[in-house]
């Protein structure tokens, strides 16, 4: 008797504890797949959130994408078309290459009577900002020239540097920004064959075959690099960010120019691309050095041979600023 109740009472504790064991192990796996269940929720609650502020983003980089095009209508509207160029310089090339959509260098050409001027500006900074100083330095190049009259290179910078620190407040405005520019600026005389050249900070280039030594030079600013091309190098002070109000003084440069002779001006964007096989700086004597090679050809050839060297040294390297060379041969 007490056998037989030893093994009811064993056989029911086994049972107990087999239920027991299932019990939990229902719980356990239904906890699991509650967790798990709730995860994928979570997982493509979270996937919907990243495809909504992904396509939110896009459509305002489009947005803003599309407000900057808008604005390269508008700069490339005000500077000079192709066309007037060479109307106005009949042997010409302009490689003009922004780094981003709008740019902050620009060109300019203008004519009073047998006078043709022409400049290749570099504002502060690139893109927009920079764009948005080219409308100054566009605007204070057109007064000074059409309206003031003014055809004298060193006069015209002068003009230009009291006319961008004025419209931007530098002189009264603490929190004015100090921006200003950078440029060559040139005047042939068709009929004299006469070239008047002033810079801030960027320099001019003349090639004539055995120059060195057939030019005599008439201040410490003209300068030879090799036999071929005399460099005429700019006054250091900038368009703008004068505290004080009061115009830099530019220095005006004349050259008597001859047949064939090829006149550059350039920003400091192709010199100062990256690249080559250590990825350093193209700079300005490997600039020369083409120049001079190509100087030879017709314009249109030589516009080919910088854009083949600019693209053949940059590589797969990034543009780093805006690129503008202008060439004039006689």
């Amino acid at each position: 008797m007490f056998q037989f109740i030893h093994i009811v009472v064993t056989y029911s504790y086994d049972i107990g504890i087999t239920h027991l064991i299932v019990f939990f192990a229902i719980v356990v796996f239904s906890i699991f797949k509650l967790r798990d269940k709730r995860l994928k929720k979570s997982k493509q609650e979270l996937e919907r959130i990243v495809e909504e502020r992904t396509a939110a983003l896009k459509h305002k980089e489009q947005e803003i994408t599309d407000s900057i095009r808008y604005a390269l209508r508008i700069q490339l509207s005000i500077i000079p078309t192709q066309q007037r160029v060479k109307s106005l310089l009949p042997k010409s090339m302009v490689y003009y290459r922004p780094k981003d959509i709008v740019s902050g260098d620009f060109y300019w050409v203008d004519r009073i009577e047998d006078e043709v001027l022409f400049a290749a500006v570099d504002c502060t900074g690139h893109g927009v900002p920079g764009a948005m100083m080219s409308v100054i330095g566009l605007k204070s190049l057109n007064q000074a020239v059409q309206d003031k009259q003014l055809s004298t290179p060193s006069d015209i910078l002068r003009f230009l540097d009291i006319a961008v620190n004025d419209t931007l407040r530098q002189s009264y405005d603490p929190s004015a920004v100090k921006d200003g520019m950078d440029l060559a600026l040139c005047n042939i005389n068709y009929k004299t064959l006469l070239l008047q050249y002033a810079g801030a900070f960027n320099s001019l280039v003349l090639i004539r075959k055995n120059i060195a030594t057939s030019y005599t030079v008439t201040n410490n600013r003209e300068t030879f690099y090799g036999n071929d091309l005399l460099e005429i190098k700019s006054d250091k002070c900038p368009i703008g960010s004068n505290p004080d109000g009061v115009a830099d003084i530019f220095t005006n440069h004349t050259v008597q120019l001859q047949k064939d002779d090829c006149v550059f001006i350039y920003t400091d964007g192709y010199a100062d691309q990256f690249g080559g096989p250590n990825g350093k700086k193209l700079k300005y004597n490997k600039l020369k050095e083409v120049l001079i090679e190509n100087s030879h050809l017709p314009m249109d050839e030589q516009y080919n041979a910088l854009d083949k060297t600019f693209n053949a040294w940059r590589g797969n390297q990034e543009q780093v600023d805006d690129v503008l060379v202008i060439g004039v041969k006689i």
